[in-house]
């Protein structure tokens, strides 16, 4: 297939996923946003009690080893950085896929992080990952590590049709209950959250390891410290951002933060 073709079909691919993503949108409402009753009920979750649900100690530490194989070498011993476009171009070169970023700026496109078209979906040639551009450069670098996420644990997941994988900055709570999906976040949030900043970060003697019971959300506790330090740290100024994008991204620090709070608790990872 030419270069021209298939550049075509992959435009056609991301067309039909965003007109997926809006007829979705519009049996919900306006637009695919994320709302802070969301963000309450991620506080509120029962993380640990769901990632025991989806996936054992076993398999996390399966998924783990299959990351640092093939993608990570320094997965959980240092934090990921913000890349450049460039370097994930490479990067996914690398790992056997092609890399593709589109700007979808419009409400329902900014709801779309990325996703990812494996081997089985249809597509010719290698398997594709598409960024959405039209996002701050570290939710582009999380949708890269997530998407990544996707390909290097493809195997481990090959009895199930799920080859079109569409990540939003939204609907977190499905993820907890996708083991596809949350092998994905695991990753990204070891990425984030290293072994030594999380044993800093988070008290793995906590009852929260008996009872699995969700951290108060108070901006005192551990999870509240980390998700506001990661947003410095990756230089996310929530409060300068459009509603739907510091609403987006607060969503996704609460859920990843959350997740590896619960890895260290549950797994000791």
């Amino acid at each position: 297939m030419s270069l021209k073709k298939r550049v075509s079909r992959i435009g056609g691919l991301t067309s039909d996923i965003i007109k997926s993503a809006e007829s979705a949108s519009n049996e919900r409402g306006p637009t695919l946003t994320t709302t802070p009753d969301e963000i309450t009920r991620l506080w509120n979750h029962e993380y640990g009690k769901a990632l025991r649900a989806c996936l054992s100690r076993a398999e996390v530490r399966e998924i783990v080893s299959v990351g640092r194989r093939k993608a990570w070498p320094q997965l959980n011993d240092g934090a990921a950085r913000i890349g450049s476009m460039r370097e994930f171009e490479e990067r996914a070169s690398d790992l056997g896929a092609e890399l593709r970023i589109a700007k979808m700026a419009w409400p329902s496109g900014l709801a779309v992080l990325g996703f990812y078209l494996g081997g089985d979906s249809g597509l010719d040639g290698r398997p594709l990952i598409c960024l959405n551009g039209a996002h701050h450069p570290a939710a582009i670098a999380t949708a890269f590590l997530h998407e990544v996420g996707h390909h290097v644990t493809a195997k481990l997941f090959s009895n199930r049709d799920e080859s079109v994988q569409l990540s939003r900055q939204t609907g977190y709570e499905a993820h907890l209950v996708d083991p596809r999906e949350l092998a994905a976040d695991v990753l990204v949030s070891l990425g984030m959250y290293p072994r030594n900043m999380a044993a800093q970060l988070f008290d793995p003697g906590s009852q929260r390891k008996n009872t699995g019971s969700a951290e108060p959300q108070n901006e005192s506790s551990p999870a509240a410290k980390a998700v506001a330090a990661t947003a410095r740290r990756y230089g996310l100024n929530l409060g300068s951002l459009s509603i739907q994008k510091m609403l987006q991204y607060q969503a996704g620090l609460v859920h990843f933060t959350r997740l590896r709070q619960a890895l260290l608790d549950e797994y000791g990872l």
